[in-house]
């Protein structure tokens, strides 16, 4: 009887030690759980991810149009911003010496579409900081998302 007994109570702390931890399919029910989110959420930032660029890209070009802007009001000359629809690309320049300041490209997943009201592709900026001519330019990404820089003619650079 004493065997019998010291055999159950082995038995009974065997399976005690087993409960405490943690089942192999228990680990692969978690493993797959976790696939099917990570699964979920890579496609759900690649579906987001072309409309953060083309916000990015715009954000740039708004930021370059303000620093002509500056430079024009800081050094009393004018400034421009010459846009180059089939090189998908732009650069500030000084207006009196024709001296290139910045060029910049836009991502390959984002082009011009269009340029509205700016004479040769141009936005230009005087030494009071206005614009010397109103007009937009239009982005758009692969899906066809766009955005919209606009450019008043007090010099203000709006993204719509």
């Amino acid at each position: 009887m004493e065997i019998k007994n010291l055999c159950l109570s082995l038995i009974i702390m065997k399976f005690k030690l087993n409960k405490n931890g943690f089942t192999l399919l228990e680990i692969v029910i978690v493993l797959a759980i976790i696939a099917i989110l990570a699964l979920i959420g890579f496609s759900a930032f690649k579906t987001v991810q072309p409309n953060l660029n083309l916000k990015g890209a715009s954000r740039d070009l708004a930021s370059d149009l303000r620093y002509a802007q500056q430079l024009s009001v800081t050094e009393q000359v004018n400034y421009s911003v010459n846009f180059n629809k089939s090189q998908n690309s732009y650069a500030i320049v000084k207006s009196t010496t024709g001296q290139i300041i910045k060029n910049a490209s836009l991502d390959g997943q984002i082009s011009i579409d269009n340029i509205s009201n700016l004479t040769n592709d141009t936005a230009s900026f005087n030494a009071t900081g206005a614009a010397l001519q109103a007009g937009s330019i239009t982005l758009i990404n692969l899906n066809g998302a766009t955005s919209t820089i606009e450019i008043k003619p007090s010099g203000y650079v709006k993204i719509q």
